[in-house]
């Protein structure tokens, strides 16, 4: 401000709060600071005044845009997945001391093998989260990290969370029984595994017209260790001779 004596300064933050500073002699030039703190979101006109007994004077107004901090958001989602055929879903969801959030981007990278991807959320708050969908390959078997950094022009939060991926591809070796065995008397047989997908199930077929033998309780196996080489081996006994 520059001249004036007995100067009072009126700013309006459009928020029903008027601040005022009063007696100001402005007969040099003067910047007069006013600190004030926004209790809602939104954007806000601010507009200031100065007058004394001879006039008054307007400011050119102001347009402040106040955000929530991003705080307490946390991830949710497949920690694992079939690939080619499953499509998961990610989602960021807001904590329970969260602020809505309005106008943010979240960048989203899906693993070693993907780049970012941007992502523009509108709103995000208790009952709306924010979501991505995304499959993957082959090339991505294994343990994928996922991470997310959403931010607004006054805070970010980063995010990260891991998913198990499995290429379901079982590659079968060599089968071997014994050649012969007694009635009632067990035979054993073992395969070789080259490539196991977690979830395949093993159907034996014996030969003998009896129903089929599964692998392990629940009629499919365990994850096997990528180890080689590895097996599956069942003992099965022959109730009846058969040739």
């Amino acid at each position: 401000m520059v001249g004036g004596t007995g100067v009072t300064v009126s700013v309006d933050w459009e928020d029903g709060v008027i601040s005022l500073a009063t007696c100001i002699d402005g007969s040099d030039y003067n910047v007069y600071v006013f600190n004030y703190t926004y209790e809602e979101v939104g954007n806000y006109t601010v507009s200031v005044s100065a007058s004394n007994l001879a006039n008054s004077v307007d400011a050119e107004n102001q347009t402040v845009s106040v955000y929530a901090p991003i705080r307490y958001l946390y991830i949710y989602g497949n920690d694992s997945m079939l690939a080619p055929q499953d499509i998961g879903t990610w989602g960021l969801a807001a904590g329970p001391d969260q602020l809505p959030l309005e106008n943010i981007f979240c960048v989203w990278n899906m693993g070693e093998n993907y780049g970012d991807m941007t992502r523009y959320v509108e709103i995000l708050n208790d009952s709306t989260p924010h979501e991505v969908t995304f499959s993957y390959g082959e090339a991505d078997a294994g343990t994928q990290t996922i991470s997310v950094s959403c931010s607004n022009p006054v805070s970010t939060q980063n995010l990260t969370t891991e998913v198990t991926v499995i290429w379901d591809n079982v590659i079968l070796g060599e089968l071997t029984c014994n050649s012969s065995s007694l009635w009632e008397y067990p035979i054993t047989c073992q395969l070789t595994i080259v490539r196991f997908g977690t979830g395949a199930c093993f159907e034996w077929d014996m030969g003998d017209g009896n129903p089929l033998v599964y692998y392990q309780d629940g009629y499919c196996a365990s994850t096997i260790a990528a180890a080689s080489p590895t097996y599956v081996q069942v003992d099965f006994i022959f109730r009846r001779p058969f040739q």
